[in-house]
């Protein structure tokens, strides 16, 4: 004995049902790569001014200088998004101790530099 098809307006709420988990599980990965690429932002731009900073602190750069270097960073990787957490006391607290963190080269960190650890943490914690 043949069993019943199912009714075809069973298949098409059974089909509708299937995309919208579809498109509910792309929306929430979706969401977190937005959170991670907003933490890579910030990591990358928090970089960047502390490699500017640093060069204030020890190569004599203007701070006007050290703002170009920004502002081109932020155009160029187009990183708009996270200008305006940089005037943030979480990011000028980070950039400022991840700078001072840095070699004189600013290449690099100085790990013996009483200020690495906290620098460490403070990226960590973006």
């Amino acid at each position: 004995m043949r069993k019943p098809m199912m009714p075809r307006k069973h298949l098409l709420w059974i089909s509708l049902g299937l995309m919208l988990s579809q498109a509910i599980l792309w929306s929430s990965a979706q969401a977190q790569t937005n959170q991670t690429s907003e933490q890579d932002m910030r990591r990358a731009l928090v970089g960047q001014s502390a490699y500017a900073a640093c060069k204030v602190l020890h190569a004599d750069y203007s701070q006007e200088r050290a703002d170009l270097i920004v502002a081109t960073a932020i155009k160029t990787n187009k990183w708009e998004s996270q200008k305006d957490w940089l005037k943030s006391s979480q990011a000028t607290q980070t950039i400022q101790l991840v700078s001072e963190a840095m070699n004189q080269e600013c290449t690099d960190f100085n790990q013996n530099n009483e200020k690495f650890v906290p620098a460490m943490e403070a990226i960590e914690a973006l």
